[in-house]
């Protein structure tokens, strides 16, 4: 028999919203530490960043991770946090992520818990450096942004079926020309095409973009409003578009079912194939913790999501 996962989506520094959730779904404290007597937790990254409790998150998912009772992997905060505070080894005085306003916007809430407590951020740091790009099991993928096999692949001829990266290879995923930075990029941040010319639309953090996230677990789409992830108005402004299906990779219906997170969707949970699943609805923004209880299926049941 499979073992029973709970995977949860996106948590952002909403401490409240996860014991909430692991409450509702029957995990109880023993020992400082949430547990289920026949159940796991499968976290699927981007746990800090957003709310106000960022260090609690981790002070329940860490312990969790760390005894068995739990899985976790990496998010593109995780990701990017790392590389914020990591000098980059060819310039001593800048780090592999630049301080600049914008990076330092998307980070503030997280840097204003660890004030004056460097041991501490430091030790964040190096566990998520810990955090695996993706895991596989028996029946179970799950990622933080995108199963592309390419990316998959290519990272395990490098970095073995663990998939945890190496300073070394951290490093080289900062420098944009090479094969290492996309096959994390597609990983953690999914995959973007460029939108036809003249349209633009603001992201979350209110820049502009001209690349759209798509929806890559497609393999046809009838316009490019269906192929798109992001905001009411980029979907009103690529309606009438033809398609690009040549940017879609899909996801076969063969395949395991695949779990991951990031997309900031809203409105009810609901799978987007019978072995796709994402499970971020936009807890940061006024949405709902989710989490898909997995038992060992393969074709996936919209009745499962809890939140």
């Amino acid at each position: 028999m499979a073992q029973a996962w709970d995977l949860i989506g996106d948590i952002h520094g909403f401490a409240d919203d996860l014991v909430q959730l692991l409450e509702k779904m029957g995990y109880e404290l023993h020992d400082g530490m949430y547990r289920h007597p026949n159940r796991r937790v499968f976290f699927l990254g981007d746990f800090i960043d957003g709310g106000e409790q960022n260090r609690r998150v981790l002070d329940i998912v860490r312990p969790m991770v760390e005894s068995g009772d739990a899985l976790a992997i990496m998010g593109n905060h995780e990701y990017n946090a790392i590389c914020y505070h990591t000098q980059d080894p060819g310039n001593p005085n800048e780090y592999l992520r630049a301080h600049s306003p914008k990076n330092l916007g998307q980070h503030d809430k997280t840097l204003a818990e660890f004030k004056d407590d460097d041991v501490a951020l430091q030790d964040m740091i190096a566990w998520f450096s810990t955090l695996p790009l993706f895991v596989e099991l028996d029946g179970l993928r799950a990622v933080h942004a995108c199963w592309d096999e390419v990316s998959i692949e290519w990272l395990r001829t490098r970095l073995g079926d663990r998939a945890v990266m190496t300073e070394s290879f951290l490093v080289e995923s900062c420098d944009k020309p090479n094969e290492a930075h996309a096959a994390v990029e597609a990983v953690l941040k999914g995959l973007e095409f460029e939108l036809p010319d003249g349209i633009t639309f603001e992201d979350k953090y209110g820049q502009p973009r001209s690349e759209a996230r798509l929806r890559w677990w497609l393999d046809d789409a009838a316009a490019l409003d269906e192929m798109v992830i992001g905001p009411p108005a980029l979907h009103a402004s690529t309606a009438g578009y033809a398609a690009d299906r040549s940017q879609l990779i899909g996801y076969a219906a063969q395949s395991s079912p695949v779990f991951f997170g990031h997309y900031w969707l809203t409105g009810e949970p609901a799978l987007q194939q019978a072995n796709v699943a994402c499970l971020d609805y936009s807890v940061a923004r006024g949405g709902r913790l989710v989490a898909y209880r997995w038992d060992g299926e393969q074709a996936l049941d919209d009745s499962k999501f809890v939140w």
